[in-house]
């Protein structure tokens, strides 16, 4: 066992002065709070620096529904935060039981969309440094690079929030000896002990051995961590000055991304993948969009399929869209409304009214309206003096990807097509230059 650097008492005030450095008087804190040792320590830790720091706190407890123990635990969390006055949440997800990248990964992606809907200022986790440890080798293992071997971060923001895990620098054993002498109770999750889970089996299995060979392994660990964040920056500078280059707003060029050397590809195509929200691929599997997305010819169309998006190329231009969906089609009715969400992933369509724009008032008063799907030689004419033009003539010329359009949601009247969004509103219906219309758009 490593041993403590200091009396328990200690704890509170590193943790205190690690808080300082972010968070202000009055702006608020929300706690991820499982029940479990490392969440009740950091809990009870910032209820006792909430006077003197000025923050407001509150705790979150994510209801996975996995364990047949999962209402008793948060039960004791809402009595835990009730006895020392914190507001606590109480926030069911479901996880995704069949994930690609496995239970775990489901479980962690649910509960970190549940703590950013927390609405706080700063979100706190009660990662440590064996936590650390387990994942700079599991990254290892996957063999990711200095990104993903950087690990957990002290602080980052995400949305309008900051995450803090001001407990990353503490040994779990400086953990467990505060929480016996404050004499506090935690819940123990049964999950923790079955090393089917990678992490549980390192935790397990490994560590333990490399623990009577190398004692110090958690600090070396660390230490590799903070080498490689510093080594992470370094290389998205160079990826934020590569993209400035060939990323114009509507995605990157594939000229210019062929360009590059295969190095410095890499990494532009990794950093434009993270700011949109990707996991990060391996090795091979990057290379293989690389050599995908901008090594084809000039005129080609590619889809490469990743994390549940695609990675297009179309016109020259590489962007991300969501997945292509089945061809099934799909219908939704619309009485007017201001705002209407298409529902299945497909969106919403917002009107504006104004004058001479849109669709007329007086069309829209009356008619069986509908939101849908093509089903096929739908035709319209957008010019009162204008030819009737095929709608897949029509997007075939403003160069719509054979894969977006099952997305595209046409606007009906009756069998009527009346909107095709980016092209434009058939001429029977658009609104008078001097009376009210309702325009539409479409927000993906």
């Amino acid at each position: 066992m490593v041993a403590r650097r200091s009396s328990p008492e200690g704890l509170p005030a590193r943790v205190g002065r690690r808080l300082a450095a972010h968070v202000r008087p009055g702006q608020s804190l929300c706690a991820a709070f499982s029940g479990g040792l490392d969440s009740t320590v950091l809990l009870d830790i910032l209820v006792r620096l909430r006077g003197e720091a000025g923050f407001a706190l509150t705790a979150m407890h994510v209801h996975h529904g996995l364990s047949r123990n999962a209402d008793r635990w948060a039960q004791a969390c809402v009595e835990f935060a009730a006895s020392r006055g914190v507001p606590v949440a109480v926030e069911r997800v479901t996880v995704d039981r069949g994930h690609p990248a496995g239970l775990e990964a489901a479980a962690r992606a649910a509960r970190h969309a549940a703590l950013a809907r927390a609405g706080a200022d700063f979100v706190a986790l009660a990662h440590h440094r064996d936590d650390q440890a387990e994942t700079v080798l599991l990254q290892a293992l996957r063999g990711t690079g200095v990104k993903g071997l950087s690990a957990m971060a002290q602080a980052r923001a995400s949305g309008r929030a900051v995450w803090l895990r001001p407990l990353l620098d503490e040994p779990r054993d400086e953990l467990l000896a505060y929480a016996r002498e404050a004499g506090l109770d935690w819940v123990e999750d049964e999950s923790n002990e079955l090393t089917a889970f990678d992490r549980n089996f390192l935790r397990h299995e490994v560590m333990p051995v490399l623990e009577r060979r190398f004692p110090q392994y958690r600090e070396s660990l660390a230490r590799l961590a903070r080498h490689a964040a510093a080594a992470s920056e370094l290389l998205e500078g160079l990826a934020r000055e590569d993209a400035a280059r060939i990323d114009d707003g509507g995605g990157l060029s594939a000229a210019g991304l062929e360009a590059l050397d295969p190095a410095r590809r890499a990494n532009v195509l990794r950093h434009f993948l993270s700011a949109r929200g990707l996991a990060m691929p391996g090795e091979a599997r990057l290379a293989d969009m690389a050599r995908q997305l901008a090594s084809a010819r000039d005129d080609a169309r590619v889809l490469v399929l990743h994390g549940g998006r695609a990675l297009v190329r179309h016109r020259g231009r590489i962007d991300v869209e969501e997945a292509p969906r089945d061809a099934a089609s799909w219908e939704v009715a619309w009485r007017g409304e201001r705002v209407l969400p298409l529902g299945d992933g497909r969106g919403e369509v917002r009107f504006q009214e104004a004058v001479g724009e849109g669709i007329a008032l007086g069309r829209v008063a009356s008619g069986r309206w509908r939101f849908a799907s093509r089903a096929g030689g739908e035709r319209i004419r957008l010019r009162d003096d204008g030819p009737t033009r095929t709608l897949k003539n029509l997007l075939q010329e403003r160069g719509v990807p054979v894969w977006r359009r099952p997305r595209l949601p046409f606007l009906f009247e009756g069998e009527h097509l009346v909107w095709v969004p980016g092209i434009g509103i058939a001429a029977d219906y658009r609104a008078p230059a001097s009376a009210a219309g309702l325009a539409p758009t479409w927000h993906p």
